[in-house]
């Protein structure tokens, strides 16, 4: 599908006025209606507890997180006209339970139950209020303990149903890694997301371990610490890499310029012959004219000596 260009305003002085556009790339199934277009919202990211762009679809049934790739020097050419901010975006479907797991978290402290719309609220992120949308109650009891019947529930944060849920996430994202043959292992060469070679089998540990990272980028550095001991995932140490090689002296500062230890120019190769220079034309003439006479041009150069004194 083409990709849809999203659009503000933005004073720019004197007057004039210029749209701020972006470039998204999103699916078809979030601007299929004809009623409404999807929502661009901020809200509370679970991980970094910072503000993060998201999408929500018509009638607020699906979030994605809004992302973008951006690179230096880089604009788009949209119809006849130039856009300026060459970034690229994408959206990516979010499940809502990890968007409202901070929420949960915060309100456990006071160890009551409480209704799901009194437990999701946000001064500071109001839109937060549209996962109300996205979830029901079957959902919340992945990671909530929920009292009462009917449109009547309490909830109330669990961790233990919580890591119970957030291991399963990590088991499916370790098998779908494993059936796609993505290459885990090779330190830096992670970042590429390259398939492995049939040479180097991954460990079903080391899937587990990618997995587990996956998953942690949409929750707290405490949750996630729990969730590696609860699956009893080993992360890797990160081991000082030795120098063989003893440590360079420090160079004495001095004001002699030191001399070289070996006098390279005895290698050099000496041409004792001389070499037969070819003169050209002018210089044959020039050597055949009777010099005599003739003042060096150097002499007219040189200091005027002193007058001689009278007699």
């Amino acid at each position: 599908m083409p990709p849809r260009r999203g659009s503000g305003e933005k004073g720019r002085g004197s007057g004039s006025e210029e749209k701020d556009q972006w470039v998204v790339v999103v699916p078809d199934s979030v601007t299929e209606s004809q009623d409404g277009g999807p929502t661009f919202v901020k809200l509370l990211h679970p991980k970094t507890e910072k503000s993060g762009m998201f999408l929500f679809s018509k009638e607020n049934q699906q979030v994605l997180e809004v992302l973008a790739f951006q690179e230096e020097f880089r604009s788009w050419f949209i119809g006849e006209s130039i856009q300026q901010d060459g970034s690229l975006h994408m959206v990516t479907p979010v499940d809502p339970l990890f968007l409202v797991l901070p929420y949960l978290v915060k309100a456990y402290e006071s160890g009551m139950y409480m209704p799901i719309d009194q437990l999701i609220s946000d001064d500071q992120y109001p839109e937060c209020t549209r996962l109300l949308s996205c979830i029901n109650t079957s959902d919340l009891e992945h990671i909530c303990d929920v009292k009462g019947s009917g449109d009547v529930r309490a909830c109330r944060y669990s961790e233990e149903r919580t890591l119970k849920w957030l291991k399963q996430k990590v088991e499916q994202a370790a098998d779908k890694l494993t059936d796609s043959s993505v290459k885990v292992t090779g330190g830096a060469q992670l970042l590429t997301f390259t398939h492995s070679l049939k040479t180097e089998q991954a460990s079903r540990d080391d899937y587990l371990r990618y997995a587990c990272g996956l998953v942690s980028d949409y929750i707290s550095a405490d949750l996630s610490k729990q969730l590696t001991q609860h699956m009893g995932i080993k992360l890797p140490e990160k081991k000082e890499v030795k120098c063989g090689e003893p440590p360079a002296k420090k160079a004495k500062l001095s004001s002699e310029i030191p001399e070289a230890a070996e006098d390279y120019s005895k290698f050099a190769v000496k041409d004792d012959k001389p070499k037969n220079t070819k003169m050209t034309a002018a210089q044959r003439a020039l050597s055949k004219v009777d010099k005599t006479g003739m003042k060096s041009i150097s002499s007219f150069f040189s200091p005027k000596t002193a007058a001689k004194n009278k007699k």
